[in-house]
């Protein structure tokens, strides 16, 4: 009598199948993380690019229709928060107070852009109903140059000796460090 011999059947998986198995899921999990950050990062440039671009073309729809840009603050350049900016957002939305010297009389909305709840989603930030200020994806306000002096030119603010020509403001964004010259500016020309 022949005896037949039948390797004895295994169960589960050897140690080397799943560190095999677990090294791929670490490398698909590494690479879905980098492309979400990279998703992350161009979503919150896009929020930044639109809310730059609206407010210039806002300020420019304004210029076009009084023949100059809104009085507030006493510099070149400023920032779209604190006073002067909150003064100038309510100018372009056309919410002035008609009680006082208003430099919209006609009360044209110049400025439609998103509306955010707060400064880090970029957009335009109401506290209570009284405009705080408009801001970057990163909660920085977005500051502006306007060309006082009418000669279509304006230093450069990103580039030591640069000039942007042709312009009557700029809009720009620090980006996501905050700080001008880390080449991460979101600018409106």
């Amino acid at each position: 009598m022949k005896t037949h011999f039948h390797p004895r059947s295994r169960s589960g998986f050897t140690l080397i199948e799943l560190l095999v198995v677990m090294s791929i899921i670490m490398v698909l999990a590494a690479l879905s993380l980098t492309a979400i950050s990279l998703v992350n990062k161009r979503s919150r440039e896009l929020v930044s690019l639109t809310c730059v671009r609206d407010l210039d073309m806002a300020l420019n729809a304004y210029r076009d229709t009084y023949n100059h840009f809104p009085s507030v603050g006493d510099q070149d350049q400023m920032t779209a928060d604190g006073k002067a900016g909150a003064e100038l957002l309510t100018i372009l939305l056309g919410k002035e107070d008609p009680s006082g010297t208003m430099q919209n009389p006609k009360g044209i909305v110049f400025l439609t852009t998103k509306i955010a709840d707060n400064k880090n989603k970029g957009g335009l930030v109401y506290s209570g109903n009284q405009v705080e200020g408009m801001f970057d994806a990163w909660g920085h306000p977005l500051n502006l140059e306007f060309d006082n002096d009418l000669d279509n030119e304006i230093a450069d603010p990103t580039k030591p000796g640069g000039i942007v020509r042709q312009k009557n403001v700029i809009v720009w964004s620090l980006g996501a460090d905050g700080k001008l010259g880390g080449n991460d500016e979101v600018k409106s020309w």
